[in-house]
C-alpha cells in the first residue's frame, strides 16, 4: 500500500477542514473519499459526487466483486475509502484493506489471539488520517490497525488492542458500531452488561473517561430509577447505533437503547435515565451537556438505534446549528446541538398504565406534532391487510383479541403496535444540506406481544420442565420463539439432542455464536436446567409454589403476520420516504422492495422489511439496498422515481458508500445477506459504475 504523498499547504489545510467538519465540503479530497461509516463526522451520508446522475444511472454496471470468503454471517458495515484504498470487515471480525479501483486485496488482518473466535455483527470502522491506522472492534477488544501494513500498533493498549471494561454483571462487552475519533481520542459506545461510553487515547489505548448511560450512584439521573441497584444488577441503555462528532465545537453525540428486561421491569418507577435518549457529552472529558429522553421508560422495545445526524437546520427563516434524532416510531426530533433547545413540536401527553402486577408505566410520553412521522404509529382495523379474505380474516381475529393505540403497555391479553424494527432502525438516514431534505427507510410491520407469568406453572396443576422457566426468564423466547420453533435467520432449537453436547451447548450459552449474545450469567442450577430443557433431556418438576410473586415475560418476538407468512397489514410493509424539514412535511414516499411471487399475482410495489441505509448524492440520486429481494437500487432524490435496480448476488443488509478513484465514481455495498432477514449467506462486496467509454 502506498503512503499518501505530500501535499501543498492550501491542499493539506482544505484537506483537515474536511475531516473537522459536519457538512458537505467543496474539497476535492472530500469529493473523493467516504472516510467515515456515515459519510462525513456528521453521519449526513451525503456525497458531492454527481458523475453518476439521474441521466445515466440506467448505465450502471458491475465494476468489481470482492469475495472475503468468509460466510459465516451477515456483514452490516459501510465500506471506507481513503486515498483510493477501501477498508471493509467480515463477520469472524477480519479487517481487509483492498483496491478500490479494481477490489484486489491488499491485506487482511485477523484480530484472534491465540484460540480466540469472533463472530457477530460489525457495522463500522473508523479511519484515523493523523495516526494513519483505523480503528474498529471484535467481540469485545478495541483494535488499532497500520493502514499500510494490516498490523496491530502495538504501542496501542496491550499489543495493538484494548478491553471494553466497565461491565457489571457478568456479561461480556461488545460495541458492534463504528468508533469516533475527536482529537486524539477515539471514543466508543457499549452495548451490553451495565451500559457505557468509553474514551481511550488514540497512542497509547489508556482509559481517558467514561460515561455511564445507567447512572451510578451520585450520578445525574440516578435518581430516576425505582430500583437504585440497577446500575449494578441491571443492564441494557446501549448505544447500538453509533456517535457522531462535533469537531468545531467539541461535542460527541450518540442515542441509546431501552433498559433490559423487555416489556417489563417491575418495582422500578421512575424515566429510567438515560434510556431512550439522544446525549451530548464534552468530546474532550466526557462530562454531560444536554440529553433529551424520547421515550420515558420504555417497556415497549422501541431503542434509539440510529446514530444522531448533525446539520445547520434552516428553522423560521433562520439557520441553526442543528442535530436530528430519528426513532422506530418513525418521528423526527431537532435540536439546537449546542444547547439542546427542541426545535420539534412536541407535547408531553397523558399515556395508559400497565396492569402487569408491579410494572408502573410512565404516566406521560412525548407526542411528536412536527415534523410529520415518516412511519405508522398506531394499528387501526383499516390497516388490516386485505390481500385475501382469509388473510383478512386471520388478521381480524387477533386484532379483535388485543388491544392497540398510543403506548399500550404490554399485558397477558396482548398488543399489536408498530416499531420493534422500525420506523428507523440502525442504519438512521441521509441528508441533503443543501434542499433540507431527510432520507430515510423504514420499516412498517406490527408486532404481536403477548405476556406471561413464568411462575403460573408453579400456583397450578399445569407443570413444565424448570429448563422452560430459565428459557423464558433469560428471554431466549424472544429470539427462539415460544416453542423453540426458531425465526427468519435464527435456528429452531427442538433437534438439538440430534447434533450437539452438553459441552457444546454450555459453551455457545456463556461465549455466544453469530450474531447471538453471550450469557454468563446463566451458571449453576439455572444453567443444567436450561441445557436439559434444550436436550430434550427430562428433569424433576419444580414444586408447587402457589405463594411464588409473578414474573412476567413476552412469548417473543412475534411478528404480526398472517398464515402464509407475510405481514397481516395493508402495504407498503417498507417505504424510503424524502422529508422537507423546512416544512416539516413528507415530500415523497415510495414502496421499498417488492416479494416476487406475489408481483407474479399482480399484487406489486409492497415494500418489504429491510435493513440497511440509504446514501444521497449531488447527483440527485438516493442509493439504498437492504430489501428481502436482493436487490440495489437508485431512487430520484426529488421525485422517489425509481430510476435503476440491480440483483445482487446476495442480500445488501448495510448501507452503501461511494467514491471515486482516478477520476471515476463508483457505488459499493456489502452483500452477504444474513442478518435479521436471514439466509442465504455470501461473503460479497459488489461495486457499480458507468461503463468506460
Amino acid at each position: 500500500m502506498r503512503k499518501t504523498a505530500a501535499r501543498s499547504p492550501l491542499i493539506f489545510v482544505l484537506t483537515m477542514l474536511y475531516f473537522g467538519c459536519n457538512a458537505p465540503s467543496s474539497d476535492p479530497q472530500a469529493k473523493e473519499d467516504w472516510a467515515y461509516p456515515g459519510g462525513n463526522a456528521g453521519q449526513q451520508k451525503y456525497s458531492a459526487l454527481d458523475q453518476i446522475n439521474k441521466k445515466n444511472v440506467k448505465n450502471l454496471k458491475v465494476a468489481w466483486i470482492y469475495h472475503s470468503g468468509n460466510m459465516a454471517g451477515g456483514v452490516e458495515s459501510t465500506p471506507l475509502i481513503v486515498d483510493g484504498n477501501m477498508y471493509v470487515t467480515t463477520p469472524s471480525q477480519e479487517l481487509i484493506a483492498l483496491n478500490a479501483a479494481d477490489g484486489k486485496e491488499i491485506w487482511r488482518f485477523n484480530p484472534s489471539v491465540g484460540e480466540e473466535k469472533f463472530t457477530g455483527v460489525n457495522r463500522g470502522i473508523a479511519y484515523d488520517k493523523a495516526g494513519e491506522k483505523v480503528f474498529y472492534t471484535s467481540g469485545n477488544y478495541l483494535n488499532a490497525v497500520d493502514v499500510h501494513t494490516g498490523k496491530t500498533d502495538t504501542a496501542f493498549g496491550e499489543s495493538g488492542r484494548v478491553k471494553l471494561d466497565g461491565s457489571l454483571n457478568g456479561q461480556v462487552n461488545t460495541s458492534p458500531a463504528a468508533p469516533v475519533l475527536f482529537r486524539d481520542l477515539v471514543i466508543v459506545g457499549v452495548i451490553s452488561g451495565t451500559g457505557h461510553v468509553n474514551a481511550y487515547d488514540v497512542h497509547s489505548g489508556n482509559l481517558k473517561w467514561t460515561f455511564n448511560t445507567i447512572p451510578h450512584p451520585g450520578e445525574a439521573g440516578y435518581d430516576t430509577w425505582g430500583d437504585t441497584a440497577y446500575w449494578r444488577t441491571g443492564s441494557g441503555v446501549a448505544v447500538w447505533g453509533g456517535l457522531c462528532v462535533d469537531n468545531k465545537n467539541g461535542i460527541v453525540y450518540f442515542s441509546t437503547g431501552q433498559p433490559r428486561d423487555n416489556f417489563y421491569r417491575p418495582d422500578n418507577a421512575g424515566k429510567q435515565l438515560f434510556g431512550n435518549s439522544i446525549i451530548a457529552l464534552n468530546a474532550g472529558n466526557g462530562k454531560r451537556i444536554w440529553h433529551y429522553q424520547a421515550i420515558h421508560h420504555d417497556i415497549w422495545d422501541l431503542d434509539l438505534a440510529c446514530p444522531p445526524i448533525l446539520s445547520d437546520l434552516k428553522i423560521e427563516g433562520e439557520t441553526v446549528p442543528g442535530v436530528m434524532q430519528l426513532s422506530k416510531t418513525g418521528n423526527i426530533f431537532l435540536f439546537n446541538r449546542i444547547n439542546g433547545k427542541l426545535l420539534s413540536k412536541v407535547e408531553e401527553r397523558p399515556a395508559p398504565s400497565s396492569t402487569l402486577p408491579g410494572e408502573i408505566a410512565y404516566p406521560t410520553q412525548p407526542f411528536v406534532t412536527w415534523p410529520s412521522p415518516f412511519s405508522r404509529q398506531i394499528l387501526t382495523e383499516d390497516d388490516l391487510t386485505n390481500r385475501t379474505p382469509e388473510a383478512h380474516d386471520y388478521a381480524k381475529k387477533i386484532f379483535d383479541q388485543a388491544e392497540t393505540g398510543w403506548f399500550v403497555p404490554p399485558s397477558e391479553k396482548g398488543i399489536l403496535f408498530y416499531g420493534i424494527h422500525g420506523g428507523a432502525e440502525w442504519c438512521g438516514g441521509a441528508y441533503d444540506q443543501q434542499t433540507n431534505t431527510l432520507y430515510v427507510t423504514a420499516n412498517e410491520l406490527a408486532w404481536h406481544i403477548v405476556m406471561r407469568d413464568i411462575n403460573a406453572d408453579s400456583k397450578t396443576a399445569v407443570k413444565e420442565p424448570p429448563g422452560r422457566k430459565v428459557y423464558l426468564k433469560a428471554g431466549c423466547v424472544n429470539c427462539h420463539g415460544e416453542h423453540r420453533q426458531g425465526q427468519t435467520g435464527i435456528p429452531n432449537l427442538n433437534s438439538l439432542d440430534k447434533t450437539y453436547a452438553r459441552p457444546d451447548i454450555e459453551n455457545i450459552i456463556h461465549k455466544g455464536r453469530k450474531t447471538m449474545p453471550a450469557f454468563p450469567q446463566i451458571a449453576g442450577g439455572e444453567l443444567d436446567q436450561l441445557v436439559n430443557y434444550l436436550l430434550n433431556v427430562k428433569d424433576e418438576k419444580t414444586k408447587s409454589d402457589k405463594s411464588a410473586r409473578p414474573v412476567y415475560r413476552s412469548l417473543g418476538y412475534i411478528k404480526f403476520l398472517d398464515k402464509e407468512g407475510y405481514p397481516a397489514t395493508k402495504p407498503p410493509w417498507g417505504t424510503l420516504n424524502a422529508v422537507d424539514l423546512t416544512t416539516g412535511k413528507i415530500k415523497w414516499k415510495v414502496p421499498l422492495g417488492e416479494y416476487e411471487e406475489l408481483k407474479e399475482k399482480g399484487i406489486s410495489r409492497t415494500g418489504t422489511e429491510n435493513f440497511g441505509g440509504c446514501i444521497a448524492t449531488k447527483g440527485g440520486l438516493v442509493f439504498v439496498g437492504a430489501t428481502r429481494d436482493l436487490k440495489f437500487r437508485a431512487f430520484d432524490a426529488d421525485t422517489g422515481e425509481e430510476l435503476w435496480e440491480a440483483q445482487l448476488p446476495f442480500g445488501g443488509f448495510a448501507t452503501p458508500s461511494t467514491y471515486a478513484v482516478n477520476g471515476k465514481q463508483y457505488v459499493v455495498i456489502a452483500a452477504t445477506g444474513g442478518g435479521k432477514l436471514g439466509p442465504p449467506l455470501g461473503d460479497a462486496y459488489v461495486a457499480f459504475a458507468l461503463p468506460d467509454k
